[in-house]
């Protein structure tokens, strides 16, 4: 997984989710994304409770951050010094203050929040499933991510580097570089999401004889307007709704037109302790949205964000249930290899699973998100990737054991 993050916000208000009865969230290179924000105030005792749990991240570790950001800029010649991260590294791998709020020096006018937490799982088996380019990143970080693909350039990677094959190589560091392209779920309080490039850098190296994988990325420019799209239901069941329609589902601010500016983030892949299956995933992340020029992003908005990615991210690698990363090679290459036309005439089937799970027991209160539901406009306008992605989601969740088997039987059968 390589890109993290840009998605929490507006924490301040209620969130625009609809109940079970009338009804998602956090896999290559997957990076948070923590989409843009609210102009709303928030209590003042909230304010004054989150201040005094802000952290800055030690002055020592800044020049290593910036020496790994350098190398996903492309107007920057710079090779990597392994030594440079040597102060990042041990402050991943510090104990932290629990529930404590740790940010770095804002770069640029973005606002930053730093979040790590431990995935209890080998390295090895890690890399075979978040590093995997037959594994998507909507399989892993459902609720972070709807499209992520590599694109490489004339000057880079042209497609996803194989991580796993370095594993065992005594080799000095492997660095890859390239260009992704990401479309991100919607904030689960403002419903926007977004579609923006990103130049990648990709690092693997041994650090005190243990295995560490760094991803880096900087947004290559301005993101697509921000679009409407709906949480159906709890943020754990991963169902949404994209609408194409530019604006928030926010009351009265439907009319808005947010933008992601610029956004960098540095990811960190640490086995921390080689005595036992358990990996220190660590993110850094930098960001400024909003509207009119405006950076609506605070720290907290992206703290949250982070934490929403690593509840989904832990729930998926350690679960019991999840086949093979083979198996879901195998399987997600069946879904990429149907036609156009087989993948159209799926999505009236999973169009009606989510009118069943969420507009056929009555009126729904949200009148204008069940005519949506209804509108089969949407579904004639979804892109190939995007069919694939309901589809590789619909498989995780029938694997982990989040859906009934027969509900998704006719759309997950891939018999010609």
């Amino acid at each position: 997984m390589l890109n993290s993050g840009i998605e929490d916000y507006l924490s301040g208000m209620p969130k625009i989710t609809l109940s079970k009865s009338l009804r998602i969230q956090p896999a290559l290179y997957v990076i948070i994304t923590v989409a843009i924000i609210s102009c709303l105030s928030v209590p003042v005792p909230l304010q004054a409770f989150e201040k005094s749990h802000e952290m800055k991240v030690p002055e020592a570790v800044n020049p290593g951050l910036q020496h790994l950001l350098d190398l996903a800029d492309p107007t920057k010649k710079v090779s990597f010094k392994p030594h440079a991260v040597t102060a990042v590294l041990e402050f991943v791998e510090s104990s932290k203050k629990k529930e404590a709020l740790y940010h770095c020096n804002n770069i640029q006018g973005l606002t930053s929040a730093y979040h790590d937490f431990d995935v209890q799982l080998d390295f090895e088996t890690m890399v075979d499933y978040v590093f995997n380019p037959d594994i998507p990143g909507v399989a892993i970080a459902p609720t972070s991510t709807r499209i992520h693909n590599w694109t490489g350039s004339a000057e880079s990677q042209n497609s996803h580097p194989k991580v796993a094959q370095y594993l065992e190589s005594n080799n000095g560091p492997v660095v890859f570089k390239g260009r992704q392209f990401i479309e991100v779920t919607p904030d689960l309080t403002s419903g926007a999401y977004y579609q923006y490039h990103l130049h990648l850098a990709l690092i693997h190296f041994k650090y005190r004889s243990r295995h560490i994988i760094m991803t880096i990325n900087k947004q290559s420019d301005l993101s697509s307007v921000g679009k409407k799209g709906y949480v159906l239901g709890s943020d754990s069941d991963w169902d949404y709704l994209y609408t194409g329609k530019t604006g928030l589902t926010i009351p009265a601010l439907g009319w808005v037109k947010s933008y992601m500016y610029d956004s960098q983030g540095i990811n960190i892949y640490d086995s921390i302790d080689p005595t036992e299956p358990r990996v220190r995933c660590a993110v850094f992340k930098w960001l400024r949205a909003g509207w009119s020029g405006i950076n609506m992003v605070q720290k907290k908005h992206i703290f949250r964000g982070l934490k929403r990615f690593a509840a989904t991210y832990k729930e998926i690698l350690e679960s019991p249930k999840i086949p093979s990363a083979a198996k879901l090679a195998t399987d997600f290459a069946r879904i990429r290899g149907l036609p156009l036309n087989a993948l159209q005439s799926k999505m009236p089937i999973y169009f009606d699973i989510l009118k069943n799970r969420y507009i056929s027991n009555g009126p729904h209160p949200n009148k204008q998100l069940a005519n949506l539901l209804r509108n089969n406009n949407i579904q004639h306008q979804m892109t190939k990737d995007e069919m694939e992605a309901a589809m590789f989601v619909e498989y995780m969740k029938r694997a982990l054991g989040k859906t009934r088997p027969d509900e998704v039987e006719e759309l997950l059968s891939l018999k010609p």
